[in-house]
């Protein structure tokens, strides 16, 4: 008996740790990641390629796929991919065959047009308990598509939790945020700030009021419409008054620069709109730099680290350049191997040498070739970076600076002066300042969460103004640009997007309540579908202000909308090939040819940044977008770019034309005028 007892002990004992083994076995089935594979399909091509990554392609009507049978669990309740798409999704609908053989439906969204490499996920209404497939049905235009790489079930993201639970309260505060700033910006004041002039120890501000007033300073940290902790200066004579103020304040060592100034009433009401400064003194060394022009719009993007001036891309004879700058991989709050101390206003960060050396080798043998550089700034996405706006989320490939806290405004300011001040030099020059990257597309490139456009552009304008009046320091002629894509009407699919038109004419109207300065436009105007170079039979655009795009076809809208003294920089386009035969590379040879005809008819664009030098497939979801493929072979592109603005264009114009439809005769679009009329 004793030994009978002693193996149903042991029997338990195998059993229990069995048991616990299964326990175990069972949530690990039901946590984590789980991934999907693709299973039958109708009207839907998908390809394999390389590094795990798939094709995805509508091929007709009803298009959908399954994915392979799988076990979910009660935790995973995202379903989660990365995808890149040049023409976006309208639709991607989500269901699986329940245990009675119904379909539960467990959720819908667009996939937005994205041109890198982007998040996409979508909440489950209802989670699977059995073994089953997932079903994917695609609605959107014939050969619409994406690639996708990691489809996922999976449990939700600590961010996502925090997102789904303050959702309503955090949207319906933005956009009474973003309410109060309309009003505080479209109200008529009695009282006005007329100019302010910043030398080098003073501060000059000039107005007018017909009521008693008091002078409150607006740090850049906060929108002109809320409450300044400054103590406000009293004014004694308002009708017409001038007062001086020290250019750095006595007690926390701040340039007050930067600053806005706006007047109140006695009692703390707002009696005028927050004036940014008119005139800013440059620094005695910046004093003799000459404004750089060209007689040729001829530029070039997706420009490589250059140490020598026998480097390839002289060879195409541009005039124009542009180059990237992640200012958060030039300085960090935080001290990093590498790194070497730096001083602002009091307080020490620390900047990356070898990031500036190489930015500042490249910037020198451009310069050396008489070329006019534009300098592209954008903010790193990292969420640890003090430098992010905390309101931004992990989907996107860089943010918006954080103009939230005082903190976080204190290291952007450093980082504009430490950049603006070092490429300021005539050997070492910056000409433009395009602030962040397609800022219509800001889920993607200038990620600040999702906000009303009213407080999201308000924050923009602040990172513009910041920029601008601390490029005037070390540059008199030193400009800022604005980021836009080809859409104009047409507002991208998903969240995080805005209408291109709408940003232009909002941002117009904050610059000019807040005093006027000399900003452009750096546009975007890639062919209708990116994939395609053939723009010559682009669809959905027109020749008037409403087309909801304006691509190389239409181009001459945009000038005619902005008006005769708005600075135009296409900052980025270009001509893919979709292989490298030579059929393709012809059609790229007359994109080029095609694009430049009507430029010469538009003086206010001042450049066309050709993207990109060298081809990257990889990066860019498969697109060829260089001159140059990604084995260094050039192109039959790169040929005609070089002879574009020399007697060998012709040679390539005859490329061009057998492919191109007749010589359009040239639309000529009258100026637009804010009123509603053309001029």
């Amino acid at each position: 008996m004793r030994e009978l007892r002693i193996r149903l002990l042991r029997v338990k004992s195998l059993m229990f740790r069995i048991g616990i083994l299964l326990f175990f076995v069972v949530q690990l089935c039901f946590a984590g990641d789980l991934p999907l594979k693709f299973g039958p399909r109708h009207n839907v091509e998908i390809v394999a390629k390389k590094d795990g990554i798939s094709q995805v392609k509508i091929t007709g009507p009803s298009a959908h796929f399954w994915s392979q049978p799988v076990t979910s669990g009660p935790k995973r309740t995202v379903l989660a991919f990365e995808y890149f798409s040049t023409t976006g999704i309208n639709s991607l609908s989500v269901r699986f065959r329940d245990a009675d053989e119904s379909m539960a439906f467990v959720g819908s969204a667009p996939v937005p047009l994205s041109e890198t490499w982007q998040p996409f996920s979508i909440e489950l209404s209802e989670v699977p308990t059995t073994e089953t497939r997932f079903h994917f049905s695609l609605q959107s235009k014939l050969n619409a598509g994406l690639l996708i790489r990691n489809l996922t079930i999976r449990e939700p993201t600590t961010e996502e939790i925090a997102k789904r639970e303050n959702l309503a309260k955090i949207t319906a505060a933005r956009q009474s945020d973003g309410d109060a700033f309309l009003k505080y910006l479209r109200t008529e004041y009695a009282a006005e700030i007329t100019s302010i002039d910043v030398s080098a120890g003073k501060i000059q501000i000039t107005g007018k009021s017909s009521q008693p007033i008091q002078l409150v300073e607006i740090p850049p940290q906060l929108p002109s419409h809320l409450k300044s902790p400054r103590e406000p200066i009293p004014i004694e004579t308002p009708a017409d008054f001038t007062i001086e103020l020290p250019r750095i304040d006595s007690v926390g060592k701040r340039d007050r620069a930067s600053s806005r100034w706006r007047l109140e009433s006695p009692t703390g009401e707002i009696v005028s709109h927050a004036k940014w400064p008119s005139q800013i003194e440059p620094v005695e060394s910046a004093k003799t730099l000459p404004k750089l022009t060209s007689p040729s719009q001829k530029g070039i993007g997706g420009v490589p680290s250059i140490n020598s001036p026998d480097h390839p891309i002289f060879e195409l004879g541009v005039s124009h350049a542009t180059i990237n700058v992640v200012l958060n991989g030039a300085i960090s709050e935080k001290k990093k191997p590498g790194l070497k101390p730096h001083v602002f206003e009091g307080k020490t960060y620390f900047i990356n040498p070898r990031f500036l050396s190489i930015k500042n080798n490249t910037l020198r043998q451009l310069n050396d070739q008489g070329i006019i550089v534009t300098c592209i700034l954008l903010v790193g996405n990292q969420p640890d970076s003090l430098m992010r706006h905390p309101a931004a989320e992990s989907r996107g490939t860089y943010a918006m600076p954080n103009l939230a806290t005082a903190e976080g405004t204190h290291l952007y300011r450093a980082a504009i002066d430490l950049i603006t001040r070092r490429f300021s030099k005539p050997e070492t020059r910056v000409a433009n300042w395009v602030i962040h990257n397609e800022i219509d597309q800001a889920g993607t490139w200038t990620n600040m969460g999702d906000q009303p456009l009213a407080r999201y552009l308000e924050t923009y304008a602040r990172s513009t103004r910041i920029t601008y009046h601390t490029a005037r320091h070390y540059d008199p002629h030193a400009r800022v640009f604005v980021s836009l894509t080809h859409h104009w009407t047409q507002q991208s699919s998903g969240t995080g997007t805005y209408v291109v038109r709408d940003i232009v004419d909002l941002f117009s109207e904050i610059a000019t309540a807040e005093g006027a300065f000399d900003w452009g436009v750096a546009y975007h105007p890639y062919p209708r579908g990116l994939r395609n170079p053939d723009t010559w039979n682009d669809t959905d655009v027109s020749y008037d202000f409403d087309t909801k795009y304006i691509t190389p076809k239409n181009v001459a809208v945009l000038p005619a909308y902005l008006g005769p003294d708005r600075p135009i920089l296409f900052s980025e386009q270009g001509f893919n090939t979709p292989t490298l035969s030579q059929a393709d590379q012809k059609r790229q040879v007359a994109g080029l040819i095609y694009m430049f005809r009507k430029l010469r008819h538009m003086p206010t664009v001042e450049a066309y940044h050709l993207h990109r030098y060298q081809d990257m497939p990889d990066r860019e979801g498969g697109l060829r977008l260089g001159v140059m493929d990604e084995n260094g072979n050039r192109k039959l592109g790169w040929h005609a770019y070089a002879a574009i603005g020399t007697d060998a264009e012709k040679e390539h114009e005859k490329i061009a034309d057998e492919i191109l439809p007749p010589t359009e005769p040239l639309k000529v679009i009258p100026f637009h005028d804010p009123t509603g009329s053309v001029r």
